[in-house]
Protein backbone atom coordinates (compact mmCIF):
# COMPACT_ATOMS: atom_id res chain seq x y z
CA UNK A 1 0.00 0.00 0.00
CA UNK A 2 2.99 2.25 0.20
CA UNK A 3 3.69 2.22 -3.51
CA UNK A 4 0.36 4.00 -4.73
CA UNK A 5 0.08 6.08 -1.65
CA UNK A 6 3.42 7.29 -1.91
CA UNK A 7 3.00 7.11 -6.17
CA UNK A 8 6.58 5.03 -6.13
CA UNK A 9 6.69 3.95 -9.64
CA UNK A 10 9.09 1.00 -10.13
CA UNK A 11 8.55 -2.13 -9.17
CA UNK A 12 8.84 -2.65 -5.49
CA UNK A 13 11.08 -6.04 -6.37
CA UNK A 14 13.90 -3.81 -7.09
CA UNK A 15 16.49 -2.47 -4.82
CA UNK A 16 16.56 0.70 -5.25
CA UNK A 17 12.63 1.01 -5.04
CA UNK A 18 12.69 -0.83 -1.73
CA UNK A 19 14.84 1.15 -0.29
CA UNK A 20 12.67 4.20 -1.09
CA UNK A 21 9.66 2.22 -0.11
CA UNK A 22 11.87 1.28 3.59
CA UNK A 23 12.64 5.15 3.92
CA UNK A 24 9.44 6.01 3.47
CA UNK A 25 7.62 3.26 5.65
CA UNK A 26 10.15 4.37 8.37
CA UNK A 27 9.06 8.30 8.30
CA UNK A 28 5.39 7.15 8.25
CA UNK A 29 6.15 4.81 11.87
CA UNK A 30 4.56 6.67 14.36
CA UNK A 31 5.97 6.67 17.85
CA UNK A 32 3.47 5.18 19.85
CA UNK A 33 1.31 1.92 19.11
CA UNK A 34 3.67 0.49 16.13
CA UNK A 35 1.89 -2.85 15.83
CA UNK A 36 -1.51 -1.53 15.62
CA UNK A 37 -0.57 0.71 13.11
CA UNK A 38 1.93 -2.04 11.01
CA UNK A 39 -1.44 -4.35 11.87
CA UNK A 40 -3.57 -1.59 10.30
CA UNK A 41 -1.49 -1.52 7.21
CA UNK A 42 -1.27 -4.76 6.71
CA UNK A 43 -5.50 -5.02 6.53
CA UNK A 44 -5.83 -2.17 4.81
CA UNK A 45 -3.25 -3.52 1.74
CA UNK A 46 -5.33 -7.54 2.13
CA UNK A 47 -8.87 -6.03 1.42
CA UNK A 48 -8.83 -2.97 0.53
CA UNK A 49 -5.18 -1.11 -1.09
CA UNK A 50 -5.85 -3.88 -3.72
CA UNK A 51 -3.84 -4.42 -7.15
CA UNK A 52 -6.56 -5.55 -9.69
CA UNK A 53 -9.43 -3.56 -7.60
CA UNK A 54 -8.77 -1.16 -5.00
CA UNK A 55 -11.40 0.30 -3.26
CA UNK A 56 -10.17 3.58 -2.72
CA UNK A 57 -13.51 5.18 -1.59
CA UNK A 58 -13.29 3.02 1.65
CA UNK A 59 -9.67 3.87 2.04
CA UNK A 60 -9.09 5.64 4.69
CA UNK A 61 -5.87 7.49 3.68
CA UNK A 62 -7.12 8.32 0.20
CA UNK A 63 -7.49 11.66 0.43
CA UNK A 64 -3.54 12.37 0.16
CA UNK A 65 -2.65 8.77 -2.26
CA UNK A 66 -0.87 10.26 -4.93
CA UNK A 67 -1.82 7.17 -7.08
CA UNK A 68 -5.81 7.96 -6.95
CA UNK A 69 -5.13 11.92 -7.29
CA UNK A 70 -3.13 11.24 -10.44
CA UNK A 71 -5.31 8.22 -11.68
CA UNK A 72 -2.36 5.67 -11.44
CA UNK A 73 -4.39 3.46 -9.46
CA UNK A 74 -3.88 0.69 -11.85
CA UNK A 75 0.04 1.38 -12.58
CA UNK A 76 1.33 0.98 -8.98
CA UNK A 77 3.05 -1.01 -7.56
CA UNK A 78 4.93 -1.80 -10.90
CA UNK A 79 4.41 -5.29 -11.76
CA UNK A 80 7.66 -7.56 -12.27
CA UNK A 81 9.32 -6.45 -15.62
CA UNK A 82 9.71 -9.30 -17.99
CA UNK A 83 13.61 -10.16 -18.22
CA UNK A 84 15.36 -10.37 -21.26
CA UNK A 85 16.11 -14.09 -22.17
CA UNK A 86 19.06 -15.55 -22.91
CA UNK A 87 19.90 -15.94 -26.80
CA UNK A 88 21.53 -19.01 -28.45
CA UNK A 89 22.20 -19.67 -31.78
CA UNK A 90 23.16 -23.45 -33.97
CA UNK A 91 22.97 -24.68 -37.39
CA UNK A 92 21.32 -27.37 -37.99
CA UNK A 93 22.37 -29.52 -41.17
CA UNK A 94 20.25 -31.10 -43.26
CA UNK A 95 21.73 -33.80 -44.54
CA UNK A 96 20.17 -35.67 -48.07
CA UNK A 97 20.64 -38.30 -49.78
CA UNK A 98 17.84 -39.73 -52.25
CA UNK A 99 15.01 -38.30 -50.65
CA UNK A 100 16.44 -39.43 -47.19
CA UNK A 101 17.39 -36.90 -44.12
CA UNK A 102 20.05 -37.77 -41.88
CA UNK A 103 18.96 -37.67 -37.92
CA UNK A 104 20.65 -37.91 -34.75
CA UNK A 105 19.59 -39.26 -31.33
CA UNK A 106 20.03 -36.40 -29.29
CA UNK A 107 21.74 -36.95 -25.26
CA UNK A 108 19.41 -38.16 -22.74
CA UNK A 109 19.53 -35.21 -20.88
CA UNK A 110 18.95 -31.29 -22.52
CA UNK A 111 16.74 -29.46 -25.03
CA UNK A 112 14.78 -32.53 -26.90
CA UNK A 113 16.42 -35.21 -24.57
CA UNK A 114 16.26 -38.21 -26.47
CA UNK A 115 14.51 -37.26 -29.31
CA UNK A 116 15.40 -37.88 -32.96
CA UNK A 117 16.73 -34.47 -34.73
CA UNK A 118 18.68 -32.62 -37.35
CA UNK A 119 22.69 -32.36 -36.13
CA UNK A 120 24.02 -29.66 -34.45
CA UNK A 121 26.94 -27.58 -35.46
CA UNK A 122 28.18 -24.49 -33.66
CA UNK A 123 27.78 -21.25 -35.91
CA UNK A 124 30.58 -20.63 -37.46
CA UNK A 125 31.57 -24.15 -37.72
CA UNK A 126 32.58 -25.93 -41.48
CA UNK A 127 29.51 -27.66 -42.20
CA UNK A 128 30.97 -29.79 -44.59
CA UNK A 129 33.93 -30.87 -42.60
CA UNK A 130 31.90 -31.88 -40.18
CA UNK A 131 29.52 -34.29 -41.94
CA UNK A 132 32.73 -36.09 -43.21
CA UNK A 133 34.61 -36.40 -39.62
CA UNK A 134 31.64 -36.93 -38.26
CA UNK A 135 29.38 -39.05 -40.48
CA UNK A 136 31.60 -39.91 -43.13
CA UNK A 137 29.66 -38.46 -45.71
CA UNK A 138 31.03 -35.80 -48.56
CA UNK A 139 28.38 -33.48 -49.01
CA UNK A 140 28.10 -30.07 -51.22
CA UNK A 141 26.98 -27.42 -49.08
CA UNK A 142 23.71 -25.59 -50.43
CA UNK A 143 22.20 -22.28 -49.99
CA UNK A 144 21.12 -21.46 -46.26
CA UNK A 145 17.90 -21.93 -45.29
CA UNK A 146 15.86 -19.04 -43.44
CA UNK A 147 16.85 -19.17 -39.69
CA UNK A 148 14.02 -20.45 -37.49
CA UNK A 149 13.08 -18.93 -33.71
CA UNK A 150 12.13 -21.33 -31.28
CA UNK A 151 11.18 -19.99 -27.75
CA UNK A 152 12.10 -22.47 -24.77
CA UNK A 153 11.12 -21.41 -20.64
CA UNK A 154 14.47 -20.10 -20.25
CA UNK A 155 16.29 -18.83 -23.33
CA UNK A 156 15.69 -18.47 -26.85
CA UNK A 157 16.82 -20.59 -29.43
CA UNK A 158 17.79 -19.41 -33.30
CA UNK A 159 17.83 -22.48 -35.98
CA UNK A 160 20.26 -21.84 -39.32
CA UNK A 161 19.13 -24.74 -41.28
CA UNK A 162 21.99 -25.34 -43.78
CA UNK A 163 21.48 -28.07 -46.41
CA UNK A 164 23.84 -30.59 -47.53
CA UNK A 165 23.40 -32.90 -50.97
CA UNK A 166 25.46 -35.97 -49.94
CA UNK A 167 27.90 -37.22 -53.01
CA UNK A 168 29.11 -40.54 -51.02
CA UNK A 169 28.52 -41.86 -47.62
CA UNK A 170 30.48 -44.82 -46.20
CA UNK A 171 29.46 -47.27 -43.30
CA UNK A 172 29.85 -44.59 -41.10
CA UNK A 173 26.31 -43.12 -41.83
CA UNK A 174 25.52 -45.89 -40.35
CA UNK A 175 26.19 -46.40 -37.27
CA UNK A 176 23.77 -46.38 -34.43
CA UNK A 177 22.46 -43.19 -33.25
CA UNK A 178 22.18 -42.09 -36.50
CA UNK A 179 18.80 -42.51 -38.63
CA UNK A 180 18.27 -41.96 -42.82
CA UNK A 181 14.46 -40.67 -42.69
CA UNK A 182 12.41 -40.16 -45.99
CA UNK A 183 11.22 -37.10 -45.96
CA UNK A 184 7.66 -38.53 -46.89
CA UNK A 185 7.95 -39.47 -43.34
CA UNK A 186 8.66 -36.85 -41.07
CA UNK A 187 4.90 -36.10 -40.29
CA UNK A 188 4.34 -39.50 -38.63
CA UNK A 189 8.10 -39.16 -36.68
CA UNK A 190 8.90 -37.96 -33.23
CA UNK A 191 10.96 -35.22 -33.93
CA UNK A 192 11.24 -31.52 -31.35
CA UNK A 193 8.20 -29.15 -33.14
CA UNK A 194 10.60 -27.10 -34.67
CA UNK A 195 12.49 -29.36 -36.97
CA UNK A 196 9.08 -31.78 -37.89
CA UNK A 197 8.10 -28.04 -39.29
CA UNK A 198 11.14 -26.93 -40.97
CA UNK A 199 11.56 -30.24 -42.71
CA UNK A 200 8.12 -30.32 -43.78
CA UNK A 201 8.42 -26.88 -45.83
CA UNK A 202 11.49 -28.40 -47.04
CA UNK A 203 9.77 -31.23 -48.39
CA UNK A 204 6.89 -29.39 -50.06
CA UNK A 205 9.21 -26.83 -51.70
CA UNK A 206 11.56 -29.74 -53.07
CA UNK A 207 8.79 -32.06 -54.38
Amino acid sequence: MLTPHGGVAGFPGDPKVERRLWERAEALLPRREIETYTQALMDLGATVCLRARPKCDACPVAQDCIARREGRTDELPAPRPNRPLPQRAVTVLLVERKGEVLLERRPSTGVWSGLWSLPELERGGDAAAHCRFRFGVIVSLQPALPPIEHRFTHFRLTLHPQPCAVRSAGSQAEEPGLLWLPLTDVSGAALPAPIKKLLREHAQSAS
